[in-house]
């Protein structure tokens, strides 16, 4: 349940996210945006690190390269979703945003990519990604 939780509020946050970097992007510039909305979020970070006393940060030498990069797609995920919110308004970026992240994550799993179990998809899931499609397009046109 806790996940839940989480993923829920993950999705709010990123939705009032997009909508507060477009706004600053009017003001300053994507790019802009995405440095200010990176280092403020860094700052948050270590700020919770500190206070919560966490010292696993203590390892990042054992982390592979690849993983590294999230850091980087970060900075192109603002970029594309404040372009698209410039674009498109909320509703149609969260959906498109959500689309491609079913999609990817799919063929993530059924890959194996970055450490996961490889999965089998089956009928129903393959169903239910269709169906996830089409409720999202529902909600945004």
């Amino acid at each position: 349940m806790k996940g839940v939780i989480y993923a829920l509020l993950g999705g709010m946050f990123l939705t009032l996210q997009g909508t507060a970097n477009a706004a600053i992007g009017d003001y300053l510039g994507t790019w802009q945006a995405a440095v200010l909305t990176q280092g403020i979020g860094f700052v948050a970070a270590i700020l919770i690190v500190l206070f919560t006393g966490d010292r696993s940060w203590r390892q990042l030498s054992q982390v592979k390269l690849p993983f590294l990069f999230g850091g980087a797609f970060a900075a192109f995920i603002l970029f594309s979703n404040i372009t698209a919110f410039h674009h498109n308004g909320a509703a149609v970026t969260v959906s498109g945003v959500l689309i491609a992240q079913i999609i990817v994550t799919l063929l993530m799993e059924k890959a194996g990519w970055f450490g996961t179990v490889p999965i089998r998809l089956k009928t129903p899931q393959w169903v239910g990604l269709g169906l996830m499609i089409i409720g999202i397009l529902c909600l945004s046109f």
